[in-house]
């Protein structure tokens, strides 16, 4: 038993050393506008490759973000999105997922400053103008493209959970999640809360490094 053990944290720490060695990579992309397609197929195609597909793309406005995938632990070894063994670690204690987003923005973008007079009107409507949908429309931009990618790691936490105060395993709960009523409008929405703890530079590196690749000489 000790020896399957130390055998299991041996191949621990070689897979962690292993995908670290992979994660190194750019922390940003930038590329004249008429590449902007190719890299906006390549980011998406990165994901893919990941087991995250895309699940809002919005080429005019130069955003892609993927579906979350739970986040391998020591008891998937054939994973390779942990990048050290804290990761793989912190990922077999919780359960964590990744969600990634991609944003492209025109390199000398400036947001407009608020003045604090104009009147809100929310976020843009169907039948509003393009001048008000977008304040760059890189799909007619002309100029340098920069590309930047977020992952950010979410740990679910279970509502009504009471942990016992003398035992790891003893637990009870206000309500019991096994009667919970699954929601009818054909979704399959998670019963726990996902709480952002923290991001994932490593991923964001080694997504870039794919969609620069896919790019050739981007």
């Amino acid at each position: 038993m000790i020896l399957r053990i130390r055998r299991l944290a041996i191949g621990l720490i070689a897979a962690g050393i292993a995908s670290g060695c992979a994660s190194s990579g750019p922390d940003r992309l930038e590329f004249q506008s008429d590449r902007y397609d190719q890299a906006f197929e390549a980011a998406g195609e990165a994901v893919r490759r990941q087991g995250m597909p895309p699940v809002l793309t919005d080429r005019t406005g130069g955003v892609i973000e993927a579906r979350p995938r739970l986040a391998g632990s020591v008891l998937e070894p054939w994973r390779i999105d942990n990048s050290d063994v804290e990761q793989w670690g912190a990922n077999t204690l919780h359960k964590q997922r990744r969600r990634v987003r991609f944003e492209f923005l025109p390199v000398d973008f400036v947001p407009p400053e608020p003045k604090g007079g104009e009147t809100l009107i929310g976020p843009p409507l169907p039948g509003s103008t393009e001048g008000e949908l977008r304040l760059t429309d890189l799909e007619t931009f002309d100029g340098q493209v920069e590309l930047r990618v977020w992952v950010y790691v979410e740990r679910e936490h279970r509502t009504g959970l009471r942990r016992g105060t003398w035992s790891r395993v003893g637990r009870t709960y206000a309500t019991n999640p096994m009667e919970t009523i699954s929601p009818e409008d054909g979704t399959t929405r998670s019963q726990g809360l996902w709480t952002p703890v923290g991001r994932d530079e490593a991923m964001e590196r080694r997504l870039l490094a794919d969609v620069k690749a896919a790019m050739g000489d981007a």
